[in-house]
């Protein structure tokens, strides 16, 4: 299973010209504090990445990403090559342990340069006193590595690389689909991008890539979609900086062409972040000749309100972008009623652990419960900004029926002028033979080599 890629040797030294550090230093720092559920991966490399040298930053990526993904049978393993855990205090230690456990199992690294880099990492924390543990620990996996992965494989959190109560939420609700979900959930995702059809024609797009040497898929169910064979930098892709393309999941494509804009409508994207599916709705809008259309974008938190400001200014779409809560309807509605609102609610992201693999971390079975009740505040506060004959789309990143169809059925039994119509109502040309049908909308499971985890259901207000 090893990565074509080796730690660097000129990154175990911080750099002190420029104040920035090794991968190996922000990546202890980046994993500590997700051990310590203080933020998200995402966030935290947002947070961390100018810490690193631009050369250095995928390699940052590689270790933050690398150890979250095998975080289940990395933790697994150190724990019974440990007499006693580390305590609270001494989490970066066990960040530490956590690296040179995967440097020794997943990349090319030399055996003897990734324990040398795990003892000297104790040395920078000022924790000599763990540098002749951490030598031992390593040394014993070295030498029992295949012997010690024999013992644990029948621990599902080993054999799954998953935790044991999300396969078990997996069997339990999906049992004919658990292979693809688990296998899926644990490979590296495809590189898909949306091109912007009011620019330039998918045949077109993919022709020009194809000239440049990268190879292309359609995607199945989205008309915009591409998949690249192999990923590139987004500098690589023709006409990325003027908006004509960008990258996004097939899934999440599905929003736009199934809310499908049009001329003079007064649409919500309520919890916008990162701002793909606002740009899309814009895109949409404006391949229609429908530049008409007015978007208002609702977003939480400041930081990635920046990210769909930068969104649409590549692309060259403005919007009426609000930093709130999407519940608090005193913080931001103006009292004007929509006619179409997208509502990507908060939910576990169960379906996108590829992209997110700190869930395997940090999601615990009582988060479901928090957030079906956040999502039900949303949706039946939102539900109130929507005309009378008007649409929204529930949609989520998860595999959990109780953020989904169970949500919906909830809504749906205490909201009398609401009521669930078919995914293609607004667009009749969109074939939707995407995932299953459940009891209320549609589940979409990760493929291997497609789309992510998603579910959507279309609601009309009477």
């Amino acid at each position: 299973m090893n990565h074509d890629n080796s730690f660097p040797s000129n990154t175990s030294q911080s750099s002190k010209s420029t104040g920035q550090q090794s991968a190996r230093q922000v990546a202890i720092k980046v994993i500590t504090n997700i051990l310590l559920q203080q933020g998200s991966l995402s966030t935290q490399l947002a947070r961390h990445q100018l810490d690193v040298a631009s050369e250095h930053a995928p390699m940052l990526k590689e270790l933050c990403f690398g150890v979250c993904r095998q975080y289940p049978r990395l933790n697994s393993i150190a724990l019974h090559l440990l007499a006693h855990p580390f305590e609270e205090k001494d989490t970066d230690l066990y960040a530490v342990l956590l690296l040179g456990l995967y440097q020794l199992t997943y990349m090319n690294t030399p055996d003897h340069a990734a324990v040398n880099e795990t003892v000297e990492a104790c040395r920078i924390l000022n924790k000599d006193w763990a540098t002749k543990l951490m030598n031992a620990v390593l040394r014993r996996y070295q030498r029992e590595a295949d012997d010690i992965v024999e013992i644990l494989e029948t621990q599902p959190s080993v054999e799954f690389n998953m935790p044991k109560w999300l396969v078990k939420r997996f069997n339990k609700h999906w049992p004919e689909h658990l292979e693809e979900i688990i296998e899926a959930s644990n490979t590296h995702p495809p590189m898909c991008i949306r091109v912007n059809e009011s620019l330039v024609s998918r045949e077109t797009y993919k022709e020009q890539l194809l000239d440049l040497g990268i190879n292309t898929e359609k995607g199945e169910f989205s008309d915009s979609a591409l998949y690249l064979k192999n990923a590139v930098r987004v500098g690589e892709l023709p006409g990325f900086d003027d908006g004509y393309v960008s990258v996004q999941d097939e899934a999440a494509q599905l929003s736009a062409h199934i809310l499908s804009p049009k001329a003079g409508e007064k649409v919500l994207d309520a919890c916008a972040a990162p701002g793909g599916k606002t740009g899309h709705l814009l895109e949409k809008a404006n391949s229609a000749g429908l530049s008409s259309m007015e978007l208002t974008a609702v977003e939480l938190e400041s930081w990635r309100m920046e990210k769909i400001e930068s969104n649409l200014e590549r692309l060259g779409y403005s919007a009426q972008l609000i930093c709130a809560d999407a519940s608090d309807l005193d913080a931001w509605w103006d009292g004007e009623h929509f006619d179409k609102i997208l509502l990507d609610v908060p939910c576990t992201a169960t379906g996108v652990i590829r992209r997110n693999p700190d869930i395997k971390i940090n999601r615990k079975p009582a988060d479901i419960d928090d957030l079906v009740i956040i999502q039900r505040e949303i949706l039946n506060k939102v539900w109130t900004t929507l005309k009378s004959g008007g649409f929204m789309l529930y949609a989520t990143c998860s595999l959990m029926p109780e953020e989904n169809e169970q949500q919906i059925q909830h809504f749906l039994a205490n909201q009398e002028d609401a009521k669930e119509v078919a995914l293609n109502s607004l667009a009749a040309d969109l074939a939707v033979e995407w995932g299953i049908p459940v009891s209320h909308g549609r589940q979409l499971f990760p493929q291997a080599n497609g789309h992510d985890g998603f579910y959507y259901c279309l609601l009309q207000k009477a």
